[in-house]
């Protein structure tokens, strides 16, 4: 975030808390194997010399084959868990689409009477100090309830685009003449802004993603204000 020393919070919290337990998993394993060799390593340097001519040991090759292979099993289980929960549809409550070009995005969706609405978001003029974020805000955000299951589709009308918002762990290539499906659900109300992450042209940097994720009575609201 421009100005900001810190990342964006979660507002998607079990994937954010699983991440979370994982990080810190990695991190442990990390401290312990660092501070094991460096312990040896200080031992066999400088603390003793009946390492000097230390050849072989059989016992302690298995040690240090297994250990890792069980290591890399544990960090195994989460990694596989939080694949499913990324990738795992299930049955959507509603959908839109996200849809990239040179260099902005349009947001496709139906409201109440089953009429489809198309929303066309650009960058907000970086001197007018409209922005609260410099690069990072737009004219017209895209909206989506919490507490819901929602589906989104990605794709793009001219070159390779990626639908990225950090905060939701959410990251889908858009990619011309394909629609690519993804599964998000947001258990709490906030702002959520991203930016496009492949390079795709010169005004790459200049095509921000912003999403408001709101209650659903008020979400129900907004969609009666979309009806043409």
């Amino acid at each position: 975030m421009y100005g900001s020393k810190v990342f964006q919070d979660w507002i998607y919290r079990d994937i954010g808390d699983a991440l979370n337990l994982f990080y810190h998993n990695m991190m442990l394993v990390a401290v312990f194997i660092v501070c094991l060799v460096g312990y040896y390593l200080f031992r066999i340097n400088f603390c003793s010399t009946s390492y000097r001519g230390f050849k072989h040991n059989n016992v302690l090759e298995w040690i240090w084959t297994l250990v890792p292979m069980l290591i890399l099993a544990v960090l195994w289980v989460p990694s596989v868990s939080n694949l499913y929960l990324m990738n795992h549809i299930g049955e959507p409550k509603w959908s839109f689409k996200a849809i990239g070009h040179q260099w902005y995005w349009t947001y496709e969706f139906l409201n109440k009477k089953y009429e489809e609405v198309i929303l066309e978001s650009y960058m907000n003029n970086i001197d007018d100090g409209s922005s609260k974020y410099r690069l990072l805000d737009v004219d017209q955000r895209m909206v989506a309830p919490i507490n819901m299951q929602l589906r989104v589709l990605v794709s793009s009308t001219d070159v390779l685009h990626s639908f990225a918002l950090p905060s939701c762990m959410l990251k889908v290539d858009a990619i011309p003449g394909r629609m690519t499906q993804t599964p998000l659900m947001v258990d709490k109300s906030g702002v959520a802004y991203g930016q496009c992450s492949e390079l795709c042209g010169v005004n790459h940097s200049f095509m921000p993603i912003v999403v408001e994720f709101i209650p659903t009575k008020t979400f129900l609201d907004w969609l009666k204000v979309t009806e043409l």
